[in-house]
């Protein structure tokens, strides 16, 4: 070696004499120069790593760089790992104050006597010092930087955030930096799981990460993990059977892709997560990726082209548990980087449970009020079954679980598609029209467009005993604050017994579950949606490109797969299905007993009751013990009025009643004459 080599390797044993000197002597101009350097930039761009509830890595995202630079902390590493690390590398790791003055000392002495490097002097301290400031250390002036910054690291953090900020810089070859990222490409798993085999070779690559890649240079990788399991067996950390067993274990001759579970979900957070690297989620790891399997073998037995979507919530937290937006971006779906849990599709006759249950809470119906199917015109529009027969009177619970077209649009009719389209906005949801198109009768059979996360907030909503709520799938999300209500209780209490199916077509008992198909025109879209007492479940099936799919229905395509999203979380029961038998047809007031005409009632139309006050849409203040007056014009007397669905006057003579609100909040008020017809109004109640 040159004399001028000699001199550079010497450059930090002299500084080391130079740093006791100045310690013996009382000079402080060492410490003053440490004390005026700034420390090394350690915020550095890591990964954004989006993680499942319990922590589990769904998917890591390269830094902006191109770097896997996968964020890790003390506890997230096997402790063998860093107790061989510091044995390998800073035996006095704790007891140094960024420079290890024996080991200057004796790596100095080393090269003079035998005119090459024996062993090296450079402590973890400043190699985290090196690696953060990227400056190089081959000449002086880099290698004087480097000790100063290394003591300005030891006097800005402890020494268990040094080690963790070299745990996450330290380089494994190609773009992999900092153990987690290596112990992922090099392994497919976390580095607290790792074995002895595995954790030599962490330990042995930073020192020439490119030279020693397994997966390029084998041969040298092999003996440098060697030499460390040397080490480890001299130090009396190993033994020989586990040193030799380890130092002969194969080597990964490949990298591993990272894990990519949840994509469509990651990828949508990862977009906003602008102020963090870690995104902690509500995702239940296990059902995730156990859903994504059965998808994806689902999808590819359906044929070239369709697409299943699968959303699970958690209706009672508002945590969204698993997300898959279709079969996977490496399943070879031309559409498989569409997230379909989004896309905006006709929701067929998944809107009727709502229909019904507006016709619950104005009064208008109840679950055995009988209703006609039977050929009808609503104006302009004239519907057909989905068998285009017609199945003449029935209560409205048959005519709900039969699906059937002609009476749902009657109850429509009734409610006014534009009060839907509201209760719609209240759950959350932002139906979607044609331009220049307004909320009409079509929309009870798909006329609408709305997201498969859409119709999980409406369900969910009715799973909840109308009240909606902020279904979320960032961890950190506070949902303490209930969202506007989307029906009465009682009227939703109504609505769940109405959509009870204790078989199904299989006659399998289904008790805990309330779900219901849909199917859009041209069978473009196959629907199921439904609850327990604890999860809301959406299943979308078709094609992404809006093509006819055949005869697929929501009944024979979409809802064998809700029944196996049940199977593997199980079913519990639901609190309004708890054996209360519902009022018979015979007991029923007259005007439930069977539901008004289908056809427009233009009838005596003058003398209809109107709601004059409160008008539709006012907010009044609500003092403590404070009463709403009521009014009506027009109709016959006797007038009952219902809030939300429950009686607050009954038969009524005098056209103002007195209503007692229980609290702020909306409310759905009805008056009902004593021929049956009907106004109602919503308003909002505030302190």
């Amino acid at each position: 070696m040159s004399l001028k080599g000699r001199v550079l390797l010497l450059v930090p044993a002299l500084l080391g004499l130079i740093t006791i000197s100045a310690g013996l002597v009382g000079l402080q101009s060492v410490r003053k120069i440490v004390l005026a350097t700034p420390e090394p930039i350690v915020v550095q761009a890591k990964s954004v790593t989006v993680v499942a509830s319990n922590g589990t890595l769904l998917r890591p995202f390269t830094t902006p760089k191109g770097y896997w630079r996968i964020p890790v902390q003390l506890d997230d590493v096997d402790p063998r790992l860093l107790t061989f690390l510091l044995a390998y590398e800073d035996q006095r790791f704790y007891e140094h104050n960024g420079i290890d003055k024996r080991a200057m000392l004796r790596a100095a002495g080393q090269l003079i006597l035998n005119g090459r490097i024996v062993s090296g002097a450079s402590t973890l301290t400043m190699q985290v010092a090196r690696l953060l400031s990227d400056q190089p250390t081959r000449n002086a002036a880099g290698k004087i930087q480097q000790i100063v910054q290394a003591q300005k690291l030891e006097t800005k953090f402890t020494k268990r955030e040094i080690l963790e900020l070299y745990l996450n810089h330290a380089p494994y070859g190609g773009n992999l930096e900092g153990v987690r990222a290596a112990s992922w490409a090099y392994f497919g798993k976390e580095p607290k799981w790792l074995n002895l085999a595995e954790i030599a070779l962490l330990i042995a690559l930073p020192q020439a990460p490119e030279s020693r890649r397994p997966d390029r240079f084998y041969e040298r990788a092999f003996h440098a993990r060697a030499r460390v399991l040397d080490r480890l067996l001299i130090a009396g950390l190993v033994t020989p059977d586990d040193a030799d067993r380890a130092a002969n274990a194969p080597l990964p001759g490949a990298r591993h892709d990272f894990p990519m579970l949840a994509p469509h979900v990651a990828q949508e957070l990862k977009s906003v997560a602008t102020d963090r690297s870690l995104v902690k989620t509500t995702i239940d790891y296990d059902l995730q990726a156990s859903l994504e399997t059965h998808i994806t073998q689902r999808s590819a037995g359906l044929g070239k082209g369709f697409s299943i979507a699968v959303m699970v919530a958690d209706h009672q937290s508002g945590d969204i548990l698993a997300s898959v937006g279709g079969p996977g971006l490496l399943s070879g779906n031309s559409a498989a980087h569409l997230n379909m849990t989004k896309a905006v599709r006709s929701p067929g006759s998944t809107l009727k449970p709502l229909i019904y249950g507006l016709g619950f809470e104005a009064g208008l119906a109840h679950p055995n009020t009988m209703i006609d199917d039977r050929p009808s015109a609503f104006a302009d529009y004239t519907p057909e079954n989905f068998d285009t027969g017609f199945h003449g009177s029935m209560s409205i619970s048959e005519a709900l679980q039969m699906s059937l077209n002609i009476p749902a649009i009657a109850v429509l009719d009734k409610v006014d598609p534009h009060r839907l389209a509201s209760r719609l906005q209240r759950a959350g949801a932002a139906p979607r029209f044609l331009k220049g198109a307004k909320p009409g009768l079509a929309m009870g059979l798909g006329g609408v467009g709305l997201t498969l996360e859409e119709l999980v907030y409406l369900y969910g909503a009715i799973a909840r005993g109308g009240s909606a709520l902020n279904m979320h799938i960032k961890h950190e999300v506070d949902v303490t604050a209930s969202k506007s209500r989307v029906l009465s209780a009682s009227a939703t209490g109504l609505l769940i017994k109405a959509m009870q199916q204790k078989t199904d077509r299989h006659h399998v008992h289904r008790g805990n579950l309330i779900y219901k198909t849909g199917t859009s025109y041209g069978y473009r879209d196959a629907w199921a949606l439904g609850f327990d007492g604890q999860h809301v479940v959406g299943v979308w099936v078709g094609r992404p490109d809006n093509a006819p799919a055949g005869h697929m229905t929501g009944a024979t395509a979409a809802l064998p797969i809700f029944f196996d999203v049940f199977a593997r979380m199980g079913t519990r029961p639901h609190p309004d299905l708890d054996g209360t038998a519902l009022m018979s047809n015979a007991e029923l007031p007259t005007h439930l007993k069977r539901f008004g005409k289908t056809t427009s009632d233009v009838a005596d139309a003058g003398a209809r009751p109107v709601i004059a006050f409160p008008r539709s849409g006012t907010e009044l203040p609500l003092p403590d013990a404070a009463s709403v007056a009521l009014k009506v014009r027009g109709g016959s007397a006797p007038f009952t009025w219902l809030a939300d669905g429950r009686p607050v006057a009954m038969k009524a003579l005098r056209r103002e009643s007195l209503y007692h609100p229980e609290g702020p909040g909306f409310s759905t008020l009805t008056v009902i004459d004593a021929k049956g017809r009907t106004d109602q109004v919503s308003i909002r109640l505030t302190n």
